[in-house]
């Protein structure tokens, strides 16, 4: 798919750049989105998929004000991924797989909710409870462009070992499931 960039970097299809919003009210984000990309975008120019290109995941915005996300790798599973990237060294995955358990520390799986709030460009999600403690009382500023049906989602400038990224989410709106008689 052809790529075009907005005036905030974003990455984004000619078509939904043909239908693009980047100031909102907080009443544009409520709803459930489903994720459907996650893009690190290096500073030399480079794109990683972290996660390859199968992630699954959902992004809930209430009308209270609160949010809440949990993402991952489609076939999540920690321990083929841990064995994959440890197999050259003879019981390196075994090390790695009990250093990972003690410390309670998943790659591959991000989850946290809290208040949330819209400012300009920008939606700020407050963060009151992680899967990462240190996230915990920590603002994650997002940039985001509104494309038709999706939610592009920016963080700011993160440090990655020697380079700058900047992840980018793109989130489906999900439609209301169809109603059914409970009995």
């Amino acid at each position: 798919m052809p790529i075009c960039p907005t005036e905030r970097g974003f990455s984004i299809s000619p078509a939904e750049a043909r239908n693009t919003k980047t100031t909102a009210e907080t009443s544009d984000f409520v709803g459930t989105w489903r994720l459907l990309d996650y893009t690190f975008f290096h500073d030399d120019g480079r794109e990683e998929k972290p996660w390859g290109t199968d992630v699954t995941g959902y992004l809930f915005y209430s009308v209270e004000g609160y949010m809440s996300g949990n993402l991952s790798p489609a076939r999540r599973t920690w321990r083929s991924r841990l064995r994959r990237l440890t197999a050259e060294v003879p019981g390196a995955a075994e090390k790695a797989e009990a250093r990972l358990h003690v410390r309670g520390i998943p790659r591959d799986y991000i989850a946290y909710s809290g208040r949330f709030t819209v400012d300009g460009d920008k939606v700020t999600h407050h963060v009151e409870v992680s899967l990462f403690p240190n996230w915990v009382g920590q603002a994650e500023v997002r940039q985001y462009v509104f494309a038709g049906n999706r939610l592009i989602l920016r963080t700011l400038p993160l440090r990655k070992g020697r380079s700058t990224i900047v992840a980018q989410l793109t989130w489906e709106r999900v439609l209301p499931a169809p109603q059914t008689k409970t009995i």
